[in-house]
């Protein structure tokens, strides 16, 4: 009738329900359907019921939709089995996936075929590579030499504004005369130092050929060195050289900066290789940066130099601006550093990485499954077009047929089981959809006419009649499963075996005739419908067994026993006779044991029992037998009582257990009094602990 599929991986419970229509008789039925109306029917039936009159059509459409059923179910099952084995054999054998992960629980055969529409492009990076990769993550060397970060080139010590003052300024030649200026430049730090001693330490003799030199010539040679040191063109030449000396310090900076770009680039490939995710990933050498800054000192340089020897003219800076290339170093070694530090992280975490590729992994088989399959896809989705059509022809066959409504059916139904078990005491009428007595309506209305028992035939018949306002079609009467909870309760021996022949010989055809004549039951037009009955009462059990209401040999009949604090169904095959078990349940109680849920109605059940079979004539019904107790037998039982003890009663008040118990005490004198050798056995049982 249904399954339910239970999906632990994804977490995911699918419900398919078959076309089974379900009838339940029940207290609720009762209540809703009857009690509630004071047992005034409802006549408000407004369904109509599509008839198949064009059989032929509606059977040729019915086979058609199961052969396209069939075909959808076998193609989809095939591809769906291989999907699964496709997934395990990919990504949990090769790939390693974990199974655990969101996105391969979320992987389903039924999520593919809403996602993809249309066949889809190949996936980038696929299975295949993707694999590669995951293969490369677990080569990664345990102690992996990472890519240094390289330092910024400063430019705070280069003073390209003061450079650019010096250039621009004109400096008037010193006096000194051209011969002492050429040595000086040629040994200028010679001169200057021993300049510098003369002068600090106020020497009489020259400091390193020790002549005199307070007079004469060597006074005034070192006079004039003096003063030309002191002159303006030689702190102009003086600020020029330490220009020039920082400029080459920084040359020699850059030739160091290349270097560990270059070793910085190199473990920076070495460790790439490693990690998919930076595979593409690539560090700038920077030689064009490199060349230009180069070159723009080398420029610099030489524009310094020309205005050493031409102090008189004034120079500009170079069109090359050695802060623009600076600049420009700078930026590209922060981009090359930021690379490094990534690629770095990806090492160091790749455990992350794995599960982003695995996740990857399973977005791409997805694709290449739907690729690789996509004519058996498609061949999927036309024939789950063919059962919608397939379905919708149907569906048009059956709406296109006559139709009536359900009221009349229902009405039609009702009547005929009405005067099965009433004759004509009882009858419908079918315009206004009221019960009569005979030809009268009921003045004080059928809620306070009716007695218990005759209430219950009239919701049996009642229930049996609405079968009609279930369906929509004829064919939908096929689909009916009819269920009786307890469907006798406070009635005659006489309605009981009744209701079970009314049960058994209860056929609908294909029309929706419904039938109690079983001799029109023959298995092709006129079907017993599914049946499902609950009792608590053993007597109409046994009715049902033994006429074969249901047919214990096919392992229909089953009896829920306890079993060590727990119920379980078993399956009986032979008449079952429970009045020694009720009645013990009974004499516990009295003896002071506490009352349960069973006890009411082994109440009613050994009453029942010891007025049938011991005073017959004095049974017609329980509370008849209750009489006669009291009249004639001088044993008051409390009938008010015994009228609300057996399961399917109505009440809102459920019996103390004080009153249960002399219920019971009460039972117990009336078995006393009729059938004393039930009790000695009882007692002989309890004595001997059996």
């Amino acid at each position: 009738m249904g399954t339910l599929s239970l999906d632990k991986n994804g977490d995911v419970v699918t419900p398919q329900l078959g076309s089974t229509i379900f009838h339940v008789f029940s207290e609720d039925f009762v209540q809703e359907e009857l009690r509630e109306r004071q047992y005034e029917v409802d006549g408000e039936i407004e369904n109509q019921i599509a008839v198949d009159s064009e059989s032929i059509k509606i059977k040729d459409a019915q086979d058609a939709l199961a052969k396209a059923q069939t075909d959808e179910q076998a193609a989809e099952a095939a591809l769906r089995e291989k999907f699964d084995k496709d997934k395990l054999a990919e990504l949990a054998e090769k790939v390693g996936i974990n199974k655990q992960l969101k996105e391969y629980k979320e992987l389903t055969f039924d999520r593919l075929l809403e996602r993809f529409s249309d066949k889809p492009e190949p996936p980038k990076p696929s299975v295949a590579e993707i694999i590669k990769d995951l293969d490369a993550l677990k080569a990664i060397p345990s102690d992996p030499i990472y890519p240094d970060d390289v330092g910024l080139v400063p430019s705070d010590n280069i003073y390209l504004k003061a450079i650019e003052d010096s250039l621009g300024r004109i400096t008037s030649p010193s006096s000194v005369s051209e011969d002492i200026k050429k040595k000086i430049d040629d040994h200028r730090e010679f001169y200057a130092t021993g300049t510098n001693i003369v002068q600090d330490e106020h020497l009489e003799n020259c400091p390193f050929c020790e002549q005199g030199i307070s007079a004469g010539d060597p006074k005034a040679i070192i006079d004039a060195y003096v003063e030309y040191f002191s002159d303006a063109e030689e702190k102009h030449k003086n600020e020029l050289r330490v220009f020039f000396r920082a400029l080459l310090e920084k040359e020699a900076t850059f030739k160091e900066l290349e270097n560990q770009l270059s070793r910085q680039k190199s473990r920076f490939d070495t460790l790439k290789s490693f990690v998919p995710s930076q595979k593409d990933v690539a560090l700038d050498d920077g030689a064009e940066e490199l060349k230009n800054l180069r070159a723009s000192l080398f420029t610099l340089k030489d524009v310094i130099q020309k205005k050493a020897d031409a102090l008189t003219a004034a120079l500009s800076m170079p069109e090359s601006n050695l802060s623009v290339n600076i600049t420009a170093v700078n930026d590209l070694i922060a981009a090359n550093n930021s690379k490094a530090q990534k690629l770095t992280r990806a090492v160091e975490k790749s455990g992350e990485e794995r599960r982003d590729l695995q996740r990857k992994a399973c977005a791409a088989f997805e694709a290449e499954f739907a690729i690789t399959n996509w004519t058996d896809i498609e061949t999927l989705r036309t024939l789950l077009k063919a059962t919608i059509a397939a379905g919708t022809a149907l569906l048009i066959v059956e709406k296109s047929s006559p139709s009536t409504d359900a009221r009349t059916r229902v009405a039609e139904t009702f009547e005929l089981l009405l005067k099965d078990f009433f004759s004509d005491k009882y009858v419908l009428d079918k315009d206004k959809f009221i019960l009569k007595r005979g030809t009268c309506e009921m003045t004080r209305g059928p809620h306070r006419t009716l007695s218990d028992g005759e209430k219950t035939v009239i919701a049996f018949c009642y229930f049996v009649a609405c079968v009609h306002r279930k369906v929509e079609a004829n064919s939908d009467y096929r689909k009916l499963f009819l269920v009786f909870d307890d469907p006798v309760t406070s009635m005659s021996y006489d309605y009981v075996f009744s209701i079970a022949q009314t049960l058994k010989n209860l056929s609908i055809s294909d029309q929706g005739e419904v039938s109690i004549n079983p001799g029109q039951i023959d298995g092709n037009k006129y079907l017993r419908p599914e049946l499902l009955i609950l009792t608590h009462s053993s007597y109409f059990f046994n009715i049902c067994l033994t006429n074969r209401i249901v047919d214990e040999r096919k392992g229909a009949a089953f009896a829920l026993q306890p079993d060590s604090g727990i119920h379980k169904l078993v399956r009986l095959k032979e008449y079952v006779a429970p009045f020694k078990e009720q009645l013990r349940d009974v004499y516990d109680v009295a003896k002071g044991r506490d009352p349960d849920h069973r006890t009411a109605n082994s109440v009613r059940s050994v009453l029942e029992a010891i007025g049938r079979f011991c005073r017959p004539d004095k049974s017609e019904s329980l509370s008849t037998f209750v009489q006669h107790l009291a009249g004639d037998e001088g044993i008051a039982v409390k009938s008010v009582l015994i009228n609300s003890l057996c399961h399917g009663t109505y009440y809102e008040e459920t019996p103390v257990p004080g009153d249960l118990k002399l219920a019971c005490e009460e039972t117990i004198v009336v078995v006393g009094r009729f059938a004393v050798g039930q009790l000695e056995l009882i007692e002989g049982a309890a004595d001997t602990g059996k």
